[in-house]
């Protein structure tokens, strides 16, 4: 009897949590778990929108890097502005000082359907916004690609140059074409809630054929 007493005191004495205590514990619980939540949903938009602008600009570097590697193997080179000529030059001429904006030259493999590997052309230009390239078969009608992706604008190319007008003679020419390409333009953001992104590219390529 007498232990029982004693035990049933000590746990009159003992004191649990009241419903105000918990109710601020859950509100706290709740608020942290708010916070938590919004700050992931935050970083997950974040690199959502980081992925797709690298995506853009990867393809955008995918595009300089074939328009290098088509003028590290051409020869002829020749460069303007405007728009391509009419009659697509075979001639040689360098890009005016202030850059030009249209770079014909010979590929280094014929292409599709030429009768004369020798006449046949490729230009690079920018029309509204959009990289292109024009193949010019000889004998053969024309044929047009469309080198960056609508994701992208581009606002300004320009080519300059150094080596174009060396002659052709038996001698070995050192004066090696060299072609420094600057491209600039923003992103086209596919979610209304990215922003559109700046970017500016600029390289030189040599040519690996030999002038002379």
């Amino acid at each position: 009897m007498y232990l029982l007493r004693h035990n049933t005191g000590k746990m009159a004495g003992m004191r649990g949590f009241t419903l105000v205590e918990l109710l601020v514990a859950m509100a706290i619980f709740v608020f942290v778990i708010t916070i938590a939540t919004g700050a992931l949903f935050s970083a997950q938009a974040v690199n959502g929108k980081l992925e797709q602008t690298q995506n853009v600009l990867d393809g955008v570097n995918l595009s300089v890097e074939l328009l290098v590697r088509d003028i590290r193997y051409g020869s002829n080179f020749w460069c303007g502005t405007g728009s391509v000529p009419a009659v697509v030059p075979t001639t040689r001429n360098s890009c005016p000082s202030s850059g030009g904006n249209v770079l014909v030259f010979r590929p280094s493999i014929a292409l599709s359907g030429t009768t004369d590997q020798t006449q046949d052309r490729v230009a690079y230009y920018l029309s509204n916004g959009v990289l292109y390239k024009s193949e010019y078969p000889y004998g053969v009608s024309s044929r047009t690609f469309q080198i960056t992706s609508g994701d992208v604008k581009i606002s300004t190319l320009a080519f300059f140059s150094k080596g174009y007008e060396s002659s052709y003679d038996t001698s070995v020419d050192y004066n090696q074409p060299i072609t420094t390409i600057v491209l600039s333009g923003t992103t086209i953001p596919l979610k209304i809630t990215a922003k559109p992104v700046q970017f500016s590219i600029q390289t030189s390529a040599s040519s690996r054929v030999l002038d002379k």
